[in-house]
């Protein structure tokens, strides 16, 4: 049996650098700042472990051709899932943007310039989709 080597000094520095930098990859990626645009149900990933989903939409907006006692609204509901769990928030033409917890300090924003005309009629149909355009933010 070989008796027990010694390394040199300056191999266990080198060595010790290469694990950390090994680790390092392990840690989640940065947020992706950049415009998305998304379908109802469609997923994004914008860091190594975070997605967003534009889980779905309620348009209760008062049609273009008639005369309502309220206004209605349009909101789209959103799904943040990462680390922490699963986050919801919405966002629509009277609250554009978010900064929800699991971006930490991230903001979220609605394209206004995206966001159709009220219909012309109550009835939606079964394949009425709103897609929407995000654009997310460092602070």
């Amino acid at each position: 049996m070989k008796p027990f080597r010694r390394l040199p000094l300056t191999t266990v520095p080198i060595a010790a650098l290469i694990a950390v930098l090994s680790l390092a990859g392990c840690a989640d990626a940065p947020l992706k700042d950049g415009i998305y645009p998304l379908q109802p149900h469609q997923r994004v990933a914008l860091s190594g472990n975070t997605t967003l989903t534009y889980d779905s939409f309620s348009d209760s907006r008062c049609p273009a051709n008639a005369r309502c006692v309220w206004a209605g609204r349009l909101s789209f509901q959103f799904v943040l899932d990462g680390p922490g769990g699963p986050e919801e928030f919405s966002l629509g033409p009277d609250q554009p943007a978010a900064t929800p917890k699991l971006l930490h300090g991230a903001r979220v924003a609605l394209d206004p310039g995206g966001i159709p005309p009220a219909r012309n009629t109550y009835a939606t149909r079964p394949g009425d989709v709103i897609p929407v355009t995000l654009r997310i933010s460092k602070p």
